[in-house]
């Protein structure tokens, strides 16, 4: 059977890992002792293969830490700061079109209107281009996106998929090679080294381009290092590099999914009277209008500046930037895990 949905994709290839060993730290005052028995007891379950707890830079609680894993896509937001960096160094905006880079499109209706903001926000219009981005390893993954139909108005419909990603990848590609610098060169001095992340492990086509719709693999301790980074931003702080302001642009979610923008789920709608809590893994693989995202949160019980970056099967960063809180946490592929049973219990 050929895998149509992103997720069906991803379990075929078996992006899983190892098994799960280690224990619980002490909580910190930040955590209260309920808020630490409920992740110990629950963080390991269903599918969990690591996961740790910080306050600030200070990691107070983790099991299994040292493994490392695939993410997912929770590698979106990586590429979202790769944006942000380059919107910071004045060579990438949000407003501007992505045909004055990609310049087969310049003569389409459809594709000549879609902007770098919508593909970081997912409503470019593009198919989701699971097949011809991710089946066995595609030579030129960038040709693969460029050719990609529009199927929705600019604008108008959340479709989650790579080719929104993977045309941000062959844009940023090819400003970079004006300066003779790759793809992989520029992650890797100007986003993972600064933040601390290894570059050594990610997916890449047979060019060596990095994939930005998945692909990395961290281990905890390094997504909370990533949740840091991001949670300094979200508070307008500037952070390794970025500023606040660019990476802000860079994620700012759209009208039509308040909920997403540049990787980042967030907690925004949250204390609207006719919020309802989404289980974001189960819906993202059918297009939804606005009318359903605009009712969405992830936990009426959270505050609505949480944020969480979501990989599939239970991957999850939560960052709590007012607090100066994240969790993280690994897991197998195939593992089950809710948003809302979780966080409606934490707090």
């Amino acid at each position: 059977m050929i895998p149509h949905k992103r997720r069906d994709f991803l379990k075929l290839v078996g992006l899983a890992a190892a098994g799960l060993t280690g224990c619980a730290g002490g909580a910190a005052e930040s955590w209260s002792r309920q808020e630490m028995d409920l992740i110990e007891a629950t963080a390991g379950a269903n599918g969990g293969k690591s996961w740790a707890v910080w306050d600030g830079r200070r990691r107070v609680a983790a099991s299994n830490a040292g493994e490392r894993g695939p993410t997912l896509s929770i590698t979106k937001s990586i590429a979202t700061l790769a944006a942000s960096r380059a919107a910071t160094d004045g060579w990438l905006n949000p407003s501007e079109r992505v045909a004055d880079t990609l310049i087969e499109w310049r003569s389409d209706p459809l594709k000549s209107r879609i902007t770098v903001g919508m593909l970081l926000q997912q409503v470019s219009g593009l198919e989701a281009g699971v097949i011809s981005l991710y089946r066995n390893q595609p030579r030129d993954k960038g040709r693969a996106a460029v050719a990609l139909r529009c199927v929705d108005a600019p604008g108008t419909v959340f479709r989650y998929g790579p080719g929104h990603w993977e045309t941000l990848a062959e844009v940023m590609r090819r400003k970079l090679s004006r300066n003779r610098e790759t793809l992989s060169e520029f992650m890797r001095r100007a986003v993972m080294n600064p933040i601390g992340l290894n570059a050594n492990h990610w997916r890449a086509d047979l060019q060596g381009v990095p994939y930005f719709s998945t692909g990395t693999e961290l281990d905890v301790g390094e997504l909370g290092r990533l949740g840091f980074t991001i949670g300094r931003l979200l508070s307008g702080a500037n952070s390794d590099g970025i500023s606040a302001e660019s990476f802000a642009n860079m994620s700012r979610p759209s009208t039509v999914n308040p909920m997403f923008g540049g990787g980042l789920w967030r907690n925004s709608r949250a204390n609207q009277s006719d919020a309802t809590a989404i289980e974001v893994e189960r819906v993202i693989d059918h297009p939804m209008l606005g009318a359903f995202w605009n009712r969405g949160c992830l936990s009426r019980r959270q505050p609505s500046s949480l944020v969480a970056l979501i990989g599939s099967s239970g991957r999850r960063v939560y960052i709590w930037p007012d607090e100066k809180k994240c969790f993280a946490r690994l897991a197998w592929s195939g593992g089950k895990w809710s948003d809302s049973a979780f966080l409606s219990r934490l707090g």
